[in-house]
């Protein structure tokens, strides 16, 4: 593991190298810092203490992102997390690094990606995001609002699957497109419910499909993840949205409602259930926009509901800065959250 490490640590340079080497052939290669800072507070309204209000820092934290090609036929992409700060303490940061050779939680290393291009075949080794969930894992985790709430941090806008499944493994990816509107995917990855990414042996398999058809688009996706004790909760995830001029309007559902966790705190399985994300996105410029996100879930054996819902606002005053802001509201603790951050995405090399 640690020459594996220091291989991506090593695939900036090599990266930049190559794209000096010649115009025309493909070859580039951007290096993005992406700092993320924001401020999110929460009350109960004619409650005070036992966690009822307070503040966070929500989805504070500190990026780096190396995009290109060694050639017309070989991208590779590099997402590093290397600060996060919801808490605004050390904990979550020392806990990125602490937690570099685990695979049942996030780390430092979010994607690090070679892809291989051969007419309409994709192949795709490293790290990268499982081919699950719907439209919203399609996003960098910088560019995600997920407004937090009460002690435990109960995410808001950002589904629970979204926010506390660790959705970043090794393995590898095959993909084909059906012409320029369909891509089907199959991918093998390690487990996030695995201790050690191999070791554990314990893996994740998923099949995934893309379609882009004028103002209709859809990804849906099945996955198998294989628990501590070799057996597998399938993840369902059918997402699809549509576009309307100034409008998207989508709905994703999820045949799960959250993650299991053990008495040590470490992601062990999926509970029973249904997510569904209604989301209408309305930009009236191209530099503004609005989204309305919501979240029910149903757990038959908890016998819970649980609804949130938010607004949120993007606007970018230039095109490398994004002042963000939102407001949202929890059914089951009766919380309601706002929140204000800006974004900087600074392209600081570009070859």
């Amino acid at each position: 593991m640690k020459k594996l490490l220091l291989l991506f640590a090593a695939m900036l340079p090599c990266c930049l190298a190559l794209s000096q080497e010649a115009e025309g052939n493909g070859k580039y290669a951007d290096f993005h810092l992406i700092p993320r800072t924001e401020f999110n507070g929460f009350f109960t309204p004619g409650q005070t203490g036992d966690g009822s209000s307070g503040y966070n820092f929500g989805n504070t934290s500190f990026y780096t992102l190396v995009e290109g090609a060694f050639s017309d036929h070989v991208s590779f992409v590099l997402s590093n997390h290397w600060l996060a700060m919801s808490n605004f303490g050390l904990d979550e940061t020392a806990a990125l690094y602490n937690n570099t050779l685990y695979s049942n939680a996030n780390n430092w290393l979010d994607l690090a990606t070679v892809t291989f291009s051969f007419g309409n075949w994709e192949f795709t080794l490293g790290k990268d995001c499982l081919a699950t969930g719907g439209f919203e894992y399609d996003e960098y985790d910088v560019d995600v609002d997920y407004m937090l709430v009460g002690e435990e941090c109960k995410p808001l806008i950002a589904s629970n699957l979204w926010y506390n499944l660790p959705c970043y493994q090794w393995g590898a990816k095959i993909g084909y497109n059906f012409g320029e509107h369909t891509n089907v995917a199959l991918q093998m990855t390690t487990s996030p419910f695995g201790v050690r990414p191999f070791s554990s042996g314990l893996f994740t398999y998923s099949a995934q499909l893309k379609g882009n058809y004028g103002p209709f688009s859809n990804m849906w996706s099945a996955t198998a993840i294989q628990r501590p004790d070799k057996g597998f909760d399938w993840l369902i995830a059918l997402s699809q949205q549509i576009e309307l001029e100034d409008f998207t309007i989508g709905l994703s559902w999820y045949n799960l409602s959250d993650v299991d966790y053990d008495d040590e705190d470490s992601p062990c399985g999926l509970l029973p259930g249904n997510t569904f994300r209604p989301t209408i996105a309305y930009a009236p410029e191209d530099n503004l926009e609005f989204k309305l996100i919501g979240n029910l879930y149903t757990m038959p054996e908890l016998g819970l509901t649980d609804v949130n819902v938010g607004l949120t606002a993007h606007y970018y005053p230039w095109e490398i800065l994004q002042v963000h802001s939102g407001a949202a509201w929890d059914m089951t603790t009766g919380m309601f959250s706002l929140m204000a951050g800006v974004k900087l995405d600074l392209t600081v090399l570009s070859l």
